[in-house]
């Protein structure tokens, strides 16, 4: 496999440079892309002399499709906008192919080997290259050798006239060292709370309540509000009352045998060859008794670490080094194999058994979830029964008591499911209330009237109808005075606490008995308090000794700097190389998109997708 990038590379696979679909690009204005073919051309997307014919879009569109939306049929993937979001990226790949014409650009195997031997997305976890992935990954993504070394030449390509555009377009260091160090910069402080207590503030006197709820009336305005009955059904209401047989839970477990099986796995080490000569001979210097690693240095120039598999199941490999390695035992080099990829010689270091869940222990599970979709089969049952009912002239009351269901009464809610206070509708049915759709129905509704039935979250079924309704209206002092009262005591209480705290940063020694906390960055980061960000934003706006008093509602806080600590070198350099790093990125991303615009113009881009749909639909 891969025979044009192996050559000098020492890892034993290479990586994929996988750039076959990455986000739609919306910089082609060339008109309508859902036209036919005009005057029957055979070139789906073309610019200068490069071109895709409809065929080869779709198949493009079908491995999208089975990689991004495998649940999706052909009609399903084409009305969610796949094909013209595809179509975009494929656009700018032939753009950038005739651009690299008409300035006579090459890609050498070197440049190949090494974008393919650098892309880090098949690395494990320890950073080594790991061939199950890179199995799983280049099967499910359908690519063949040469379509893949197609997208990685397209890629290399449009990099070296990107690169040629954007090479100064970067980030000084000095704007990034100066951005990281303000954002790297640690302080620590000191604390001096107080907390804020409205039972410790005395009721107000009429006169001065008055006068508060004078200036503040308009915040206890009451909403409009409606009352509704809301009839549900949905499946746990049925689920426990379904009677499933011992025959059916043995079955489902015969049927679902995989979900309750481990399957078996194994700790194989390999060595990859490019011809069946050369693992010969290297396994006839395994079978005279050579270390498996050494044979591999020698031959192949690999370390230990490029030889691990790891642990891995039949599934994770080809068939046929699955085949070779799981005939094998415990201690065995079997070999050599043939697959895609090279002549495999493959160690088994270890053999974990597999196993099966017995039925015993999960029946209750399985009985629940026949039970569960049952009751899902059921609903449907039950929701066409409740139109029928309603249809026939029933009442509410009287079709939810007829199929079982449940009728609740929501009581003077606002459009959010609020109540009159403002406050999230309590009770029961709390939830229902919180429901959008519900919610909706309520409020589109007309008074008196039945809505028809909704299907809404969890396979509930519902239908609404809208009792009473009462307008917006200013209320008087007399009707919410309990709740006025705890709001100014609050008020009151809030003041009084940022007043002690105030009175208390100057005061030394209630600064020298609080504890120095720990170092903290601008947001807040490092500090263990639920108002981290508030109290950073303090420290951070004042200079050593000084104090400034911040308030969370539930307390207030006089907040003295008392350290200034600048990054470290090493941390400095690091990140701001990161922050340049990735400036550079957004900034080269943009220069690609304009530039892609503009090269669609200069090379005249034509994309007609008429007749890749006509392909597609034909294979429906």
């Amino acid at each position: 496999m891969l025979q044009a990038l192996r050559g000098g590379a020492k890892s034993p696979i290479m990586k994929v440079f996988l750039v076959f679909l990455a986000a739609g690009f919306a910089l082609w204005g060339v008109g309508d892309m859902t036209t036919g073919l005009i005057g029957g051309s055979d070139k789906a997307i073309s610019a200068g002399k490069q071109s895709l014919s409809p065929r080869e879009v779709a198949v493009k569109f079908d491995l999208a499709r089975r990689n991004y939306l495998p649940n999706a049929t052909m009609g399903e993937a084409l009305e969610s906008g796949l094909l013209p979001e595809l179509a975009g990226v494929l656009a700018r790949d032939v753009v950038f192919r005739a651009e690299a014409d008409r300035l006579g650009l090459a890609v050498t195997r070197d440049m190949q080997r090494d974008a393919v031997a650098n892309e880090p997305s098949f690395r494990d976890e320890l950073g080594n290259f790991s061939q199950s992935r890179f199995l799983s990954v280049l099967a499910n993504a359908g690519l063949s050798e040469t379509e893949y070394l197609m997208e990685v030449d397209t890629a290399l390509r449009r990099a070296q006239i990107v690169d040629a555009v954007a090479s100064g377009a970067a980030q000084p260091d000095a704007v990034a060292r100066t951005m990281t160090a303000y954002e790297l910069e640690r302080r620590t402080a000191r604390l001096v709370s107080v907390p804020v207590n409205a039972d410790a503030i005395a009721d107000p006197d009429d006169s001065v309540l008055s006068a508060w709820f004078a200036d503040v009336q308009s915040r206890y305005d009451a909403p409009a509000l409606r009352t509704a009955r809301v009839g549900i059904i949905e499946p746990q209401m049925f689920a426990a009352s379904i009677d499933i047989s011992d025959a059916e839970v043995e079955t489902a477990y015969q049927d679902r045998i995989d979900e309750f099986t481990t399957p078996e796995r194994r700790r194989l080490r390999q060595m990859v060859f490019d011809d069946r000569n050369a693992a010969d001979a290297a396994y006839a210097r395994l079978t005279g008794g050579e270390d498996f690693t050494a044979v591999a240095t020698d031959t192949l120039g690999w370390t230990e670490g490029d030889t691990q598999l790891g642990l891995v199941a039949r599934g994770d490999l080809e068939d046929a080094i699955a085949e070779a390695a799981f005939a094998a035992t415990t201690g065995d080099v079997t070999g050599p194999v043939e697959s895609a990829f090279g002549v495999h010689l493959i160690a088994i270091d270890e053999v974990v058994a597999g196993g099966q869940t017995n039925l015993a222990d999960v029946s209750d599970t399985i009985r629940s979830a026949l039970q569960t979709e049952a009751a899902i089969d059921l609903i449907f049952e039950k929701a066409n029964i409740l139109e029928d009912v309603l249809a026939s002239g029933a009442t509410i009351d009287e079709a939810i008591k007829e199929v079982g269901g449940r009728l609740v009464t929501l009581q003077d809610i606002d459009r959010r499911g609020n109540n009159i206070d403002g406050a999230p509708y309590a009770g029961d049915d709390a939830d229902l209330a919180q429901d959008s759709l519900v919610l909706d129905t309520i409020w589109s509704n007309e008074i008196d009237d039945l809505s028809v039935i909704q299907e809404g979250a969890n396979d509930m079924f519902f239908v609404v109808e809208v009792t009473g309704e009462t307008d917006p209206r200013s209320r008087d002092l007399a009707e919410i005075r309990t709740r006025a009262i705890g709001d100014w005591k609050l008020v009151e209480a809030i003041k009084a606490a940022r007043e002690e705290a105030t009175a208390l940063s100057a005061d030394e020694a209630a600064f020298a008995a609080s504890a120095e906390t720990t170092a903290f960055r601008r947001t807040g980061t490092g500090l263990d308090h639920e108002a981290a960000r508030l109290i950073a934003s303090a420290a951070f706006g004042q200079d050593i000794g000084e104090n400034r008093v911040v308030e969370t509602g539930s307390e207030a806080i006089a907040v003295r700097t008392e350290t200034i600590t600048p990054a470290e070198e090493s941390e400095l350099t690091e990140t701001a190389q990161l922050l340049r790093n990735f400036t550079t990125r957004a900034i080269q991303q943009d220069i690609l998109g304009t530039l892609s615009a503009d090269l669609s113009r200069t090379h005249d881009l034509q994309i007609r997708l008429g007749g890749v749909q006509q392909l597609l639909i034909g294979t429906q």
